[in-house]
C-alpha cells in the first residue's frame, strides 16, 4: 500500500457493505452516488485514497471527502447536502395544483381532452389561475414525482370465478404431462389477410432500409387451425375458409389421425364450437380425447398462441400474397419446415400461482 495512512479508516457492518453493493449493481441510481460507494467499499479493502483515486480515476481529495462523510454520516453523508442559492421562484401551492390536476382526467376539469401534456398543464394554469409556468419546469417537476401522464397500461378484471384453479391445471399439464399422454394446445388464427401492394417493395442498400408500399389490396382471408404438441413442439395445421363447426369437428378429425393411439388432452377456449352439442357429440364419439378449457381472459395460456406470433413474425409479416391459395400454401410450408428442423417444446416458467394486479 502506498501513500500517506489516512487518519479516516474504514470498517463497514454487514448491512452497510450490502447497501453500498446494492447501490453500485442497480441500474437507477445517480452516476455519483454509484461512484462514492464505490469509493467507500474500495477503501473497506484497505485501499489508500491513492490507490482508490487511481483506480476510478478521481482526484485524490475527492476520496478523502467522501470517506470523511461516510464516517460522519454514514450512507446518508453520501448525498449531496443542501447548497446555498436562489429560493424558489415558484411556490408550493402550484406544484400542489399540477400534482393534483394530473391524476384525474381533463374533461373533469370542462377540458376535451383524452389525458394531460405538459403543454396543456402550462395552459390551464394561466387561463385558470393566471400562472405563468414554464413547460421544462412542470417536466421536471413531473419526473421528480414519477408522475406520467403519457403512459397508459392496459388491465383486465377477471371474470372467470375459478380462473385461478382452471390456470393451475393447465399450468400442471405443461410442467408436469401424465405419462403416455399426448397434451396438444390447440386454438385458430383467424382473418389472416392475403394483402399484395399496388407497387413493388424496394430492397434495402447500405444506409436505406427496406421501403414497402403504404397502399395494399385485400385479396382475402383465411383461419388458420393448428394444434402445438406441448412435448415435441409439432405443428398439426390446416388452413380453411372459415372457423365454423364443420370445420372444427374436420380438424378435430386430423388430430385423432395423427395422433392415432393412446389417450389425448386438448387445452382450447372454451367457445361455442368447443362446448356445443356438436362438440360435445364428438367427444362422446372419441372417448380417448378430452378437452381442458382456458378460464375466460385467459387466452394467454394456451402456448399455440406464442408459436401464432412465431408465425407472423417469421412468415407472415410484410409479406405480400398475391390471394388466398398463395398465402395458404406459404403457411403450411413454414409447418413444415418448422416441424423438420425448428420444432421445440416452449420453456414454460409461471406454476400457476395467483397472479396480482
Amino acid at each position: 500500500m502506498r501513500g500517506m495512512v489516512s487518519p479516516y479508516r474504514i470498517r463497514l457492518k454487514r448491512k452497510q457493505r450490502k447497501r453500498l453493493e446494492g447501490t453500485v449493481s442497480r441500474r437507477n441510481p445517480s452516476h455519483w452516488l454509484v461512484l462514492r460507494a464505490h469509493i467507500i467499499l474500495l477503501s473497506a479493502e484497505n485501499w489508500s485514497p491513492s490507490e482508490v483515486a487511481d483506480e476510478l480515476v478521481i482526484d485524490v481529495q475527492v476520496v478523502r471527502r467522501w470517506r470523511r462523510r461516510f464516517l460522519e454520516a454514514g450512507f446518508e453523508g453520501l448525498r449531496d447536502r443542501p447548497r446555498c442559492g436562489r429560493p424558489a421562484s415558484i411556490k408550493p401551492k402550484v406544484w400542489e395544483k399540477v400534482a393534483t390536476l394530473v391524476v384525474q382526467p381533463p374533461t373533469k376539469f370542462g377540458l376535451e381532452l383524452a389525458r394531460w401534456t405538459v403543454r396543456e398543464i402550462a395552459s390551464y394554469l394561466k387561463k385558470r389561475f393566471d400562472w405563468t409556468i414554464g413547460r421544462s419546469s412542470i417536466g421536471r417537476f413531473l419526473q421528480k414525482m414519477a408522475l406520467r401522464p403519457h403512459r397508459i397500461q392496459y388491465w383486465l378484471n377477471p371474470t372467470d370465478p375459478d380462473f385461478d384453479e382452471k390456470a393451475a391445471r393447465i399450468c400442471k399439464l405443461y410442467l408436469s404431462p401424465p405419462p403416455g399422454v399426448t397434451v396438444l394446445s390447440l386454438d385458430e388464427k383467424p382473418g389472416i389477410q392475403a394483402k399484395s401492394r399496388v407497387h413493388a417493395t424496394r430492397g434495402l442498400g447500405p444506409g436505406r432500409p427496406t421501403r414497402l408500399e403504404f397502399e395494399y389490396k385485400r385479396n382475402g382471408t383465411r383461419c388458420l387451425f393448428a394444434a402445438f404438441n406441448i412435448r415435441t413442439g409439432k405443428i398439426v395445421a390446416r388452413v380453411e375458409a372459415d372457423r365454423k363447426v364443420p370445420r372444427v369437428i374436420a380438424f378435430l378429425d386430423l388430430v385423432c389421425s395423427v395422433y392415432r393411439r393412446g389417450r389425448i388432452i386438448i387445452i382450447t377456449d372454451n367457445i361455442n364450437t368447443r362446448t356445443g352439442p356438436d362438440a360435445k357429440a364428438w367427444l362422446e364419439a372419441h372417448r380417448r380425447v378430452s378437452f381442458v378449457f382456458t378460464p375466460f381472459h385467459g387466452s394467454w395460456l394456451n402456448q399455440v398462441e406464442i408459436w401464432f406470433s412465431i408465425l407472423a413474425n417469421k412468415c407472415l409479416k410484410h409479406r405480400p400474397f398475391g390471394g388466398v391459395r398463395a398465402l395458404a400454401n406459404a403457411i403450411m410450408r413454414f409447418v413444415a419446415r418448422w416441424n423438420r428442423e425448428l420444432a421445440h417444446p416452449f420453456e414454460w416458467t409461471y406454476s400457476g400461482k395467483v397472479l396480482h394486479a
